[in-house]
């Protein structure tokens, strides 16, 4: 498997073994009383074999509020570790440590219920593998061009829907994050969501349950999880904590 959470969290944005993120996101929109021109996400995902990632994303408005269209800028940095068993003859047990740096330009379009957002930018992978792997040709430094895509809709008061897609030419990877729900409360939202991510190493699917949007002070919170499929690995479970902060 590799997980690539190439991120995403998230509006968006964000391997070898396996979470190429970059994008996390909690699934609502900020208060479009705060006025803000600064969102900072944290996500912290894990699986069943042995996967643990990371990802922090700052986005920026340079010239007005995140509650109106414009401009965006955003940058991104990835950790994680994983572990998985060699196709390959003799190599046995691999562990691998990712790092990603992405860094992102893009226009989101604010409307009273929906907002989209497209991306393009450069990332930078570094994935260091303890064990030489010939079939595994994702070790090491990669830069790449990157795009994306998010989507946030509330076709009524009491559902959701969110996209959040993207793609890297650094190793052929990708992310797609798709999400609906239920409000059980003003703004927060529980339903199904499917996941799929992959890279020219391993490709991976996963489907869940997410609850979204739910808040603790200045906070916003998410948590998913459900059963997740790797080429590589075989078939496991996985959960997602994200968090965010507007300002």
């Amino acid at each position: 498997m590799r997980l690539r959470f190439c991120s995403a969290l998230v509006l968006l944005v964000v391997a070898p073994g396996w979470a190429r993120a970059a994008n996390w996101y909690t699934g609502s929109p900020a208060s479009q009383a705060a006025r803000p021109t600064s969102s900072f996400d944290l996500s912290l995902s894990g699986t069943s074999q042995s996967s643990v990632h990371g990802v922090a994303i700052g986005t920026f408005s340079p010239y007005g509020s995140l509650d109106q269209s414009g401009l965006r800028l955003r940058v991104a940095a990835t950790l994680g570790t994983f572990t998985y068993t060699a196709t390959a003859a003799g190599v046995g047990q691999v562990r691998g440590d990712q790092a990603i740096g992405t860094f992102l330009a893009g226009h989101e379009w604010v409307l009273p219920n929906m907002t989209t957002a497209l991306w393009g930018g450069l990332d930078i992978w570094r994935n260091a593998l303890d064990k030489v792997d010939p079939n595994n040709k994702t070790a090491g430094t990669a830069f790449g061009f990157k795009v994306g895509a998010d989507v946030y809709v509330n076709p009524t008061s009491y559902t959701m829907a969110s996209a959040n897609l993207t793609f890297s030419s650094a190793h052929q990877s990708y992310y797609a994050r798709f999400k609906a729900g239920l409000a059980v409360s003003q703004h927060v939202f529980i339903g199904p969501e499917l996941v799929a991510l992959g890279d020219s190493f391993s490709q991976q699917w996963r489907v869940g349950a997410h609850l979204s949007g739910f808040k603790v002070g200045p906070l916003q919170f998410g948590i998913a999880g459900g059963y997740m499929n790797d080429r590589v690995r075989g078939a496991g479970g996985y959960g997602t904590f994200d968090t965010r902060l507007v300002f």
